[in-house]
């Protein structure tokens, strides 16, 4: 390693000294004239020309690029509130399929398909979860037991694996392990 980095310092020396070679060689008139047009009146407005329609075309383009660029990003909110809105009423969303509507419309609220048991049933347990942090485990136990039977006939297997788990919550709490163990075995079934 150490000879390679002798021989790249020996090659940018000698680089160094045949280019400081050269320019003392060369005539120094030669080195200082510079390039004239012949014609540079006729030449010159017509490049100007041209490159002021270039930048024209160029600006046009790029202003049209970015209206384009600012409906799709509008799209994309729009699809990303609804998934939201979906994700809020449902834990799960297998059967999400969104696309932005009409052009640059947006979608309203009440085209979003929404089931109202789904949102009874997590309603159901939200108040459930709600009176269980109060220490009020009857009413927490009642509410669990709604949103059973909501998830069972909704046949929905993971709302009904977390409504078995909060109704086995309650009892449990209570000191009731054999009911609170019957509603985690009915979990385990899942």
């Amino acid at each position: 390693m150490p000879q390679q980095g002798k021989v790249q310092s020996r090659s940018t020396a000698m680089a160094f000294v045949v280019t400081n070679a050269f320019m003392l060689t060369t005539p120094l008139k030669a080195l200082a004239e510079t390039c004239e047009a012949d014609n540079s009146l006729f030449n010159m407005p017509l490049l100007l020309f041209v490159a002021l329609i270039g930048t024209t075309v160029g600006g046009l383009v790029v202003r049209q690029q970015k209206g384009e660029l600012q409906r799709v990003n509008e799209q994309l909110h729009q699809i990303d509130a609804a998934l939201r809105r979906q994700a809020k009423i449902e834990s799960c969303a297998p059967a999400s399929s969104y696309a932005p509507v009409g052009g640059s419309g947006r979608i309203p609220k009440n085209e979003v398909i929404v089931d109202t048991r789904k949102e009874e049933l997590i309603s159901q347990l939200k108040t459930g979860k709600n009176f269980l942090r109060s220490q009020d485990h009857e009413k927490a136990y009642a509410e669990f037991k709604t949103a059973l039977k909501l998830a069972q006939n909704l046949k929905d297997p993971t709302e009904e694996k977390k409504a078995a788990r909060d109704l086995g919550a309650s009892p449990q709490r209570q000191g009731k392990y054999r009911e609170a163990n019957k509603c985690h075995s009915t979990v385990l079934g899942f």
